[in-house]
């Protein structure tokens, strides 16, 4: 789980969160998930194995604001051989406010589309 509060740079001229800046969020939340599961990106990269994010669904529930206080949570939902799911649950005071899911694609250091490899699949199943 990823903690934060919005910022004034997290909004818009409203007051409220720019829908763009969910994905930082998003992104912020994923890569603390990641790290939880023994997967640290650098560490994948400085071996060629690089993740791209393919799609976005973005559910906005309900609007926040300047000052609150929100928890981001990530979790695998699904997995192919060189793709994977991940869905998040932005929540304000234990309230589901934003819904999403990222698709991740694998791909070598030329952006070309590679199996996830064995040992990081297994940790991303272990927590699905």
């Amino acid at each position: 789980m990823y903690k934060t509060r919005i910022y004034y740079q997290d909004t818009d001229a409203g007051g409220v969160v720019y829908f763009g800046n969910y994905l930082r969020f998003f992104e912020k939340s994923w890569f603390e998930h990641l790290l939880s599961l023994g997967i640290s990106l650098p560490d994948w990269e400085r071996a060629g194995t690089f993740l791209m994010v393919k799609s976005v669904r973005l559910d906005l529930k309900e609007k926040l604001h300047y000052g609150d206080e929100i928890d981001v949570c990530t979790s695998v939902v699904g997995m192919k051989n060189a793709q994977f799911s991940m869905r998040h649950e932005v929540l304000k005071e234990g309230r589901i406010v934003v819904e999403g899911e990222t698709l991740m694609v694998c791909v070598d250091g030329s952006g070309k589309l590679k199996r996830i490899p064995a040992e990081f699949k297994k940790r991303l199943a272990a927590s699905s």
